[in-house]
């Protein structure tokens, strides 16, 4: 029976782990598209265009303009963007390696050491919400000290880059 409930308490954290995971992803993805629309929001005020007209081929120059000054890598605030970015990359990283860490653990002085060790798989959770409330608090003080969110000029400049790529390659072929 003890063997059970240690399986319940490795198996449930584990679970539950996911479930936050996933939960948190879906956080995440609606925060993401949120900061785009805000993104949008602010470029059309800042161009004076209204939001629906940023897609308008006769936009484009002023689009790209506004990208490559707001953007730039040789400004401060948006080098400790890309800073905090990888950091919060990094930080991430540790996370997961602390999961696994401590499950592997778990198991293994769950299996050597006897099954009362089990319990302690519910630090995984712990362990997750702890990286998730620091990242965000980590994201905010970064959006504060930047006007950027972690990473987010390193990510506009991808964009940028991907689509005068694009609009090369369709010239090219027209």
């Amino acid at each position: 029976m003890e063997l059970l409930i240690a399986f319940g308490h490795i198996g449930g954290s584990i679970l539950v782990t996911i479930l936050l995971g996933v939960a948190i992803m879906f956080l995440a993805s609606w925060e993401t598209e949120r900061n785009q629309k805000r993104a949008l929001e602010e470029c059309a005020m800042a161009l004076g265009i209204a939001e629906g007209e940023l897609e308008n081929e006769e936009h484009i120059p002023k689009l790209i303009q506004f990208a490559v000054e707001r953007f730039s890598s040789e400004l401060l605030r948006n080098r400790l963007s890309d800073l905090c970015g990888l950091i919060l990359t990094m930080w991430g990283w540790l996370s997961l390696l602390l999961q696994a860490a401590v499950l592997i653990g778990v198991v293994w002085y769950t299996f050597t050491d006897g099954t009362n060790t089990a319990v302690a798989a519910w630090f995984i959770v712990a362990i997750v919400l702890f990286f998730w409330i620091t990242s965000v608090m980590f994201s905010l003080v970064c959006r504060v000290l930047t006007g950027r969110y972690p990473g987010q000029a390193k990510q506009a400049r991808k964009m940028l880059a991907e689509f005068l790529k694009s609009q090369q390659t369709r010239q090219g072929a027209g």
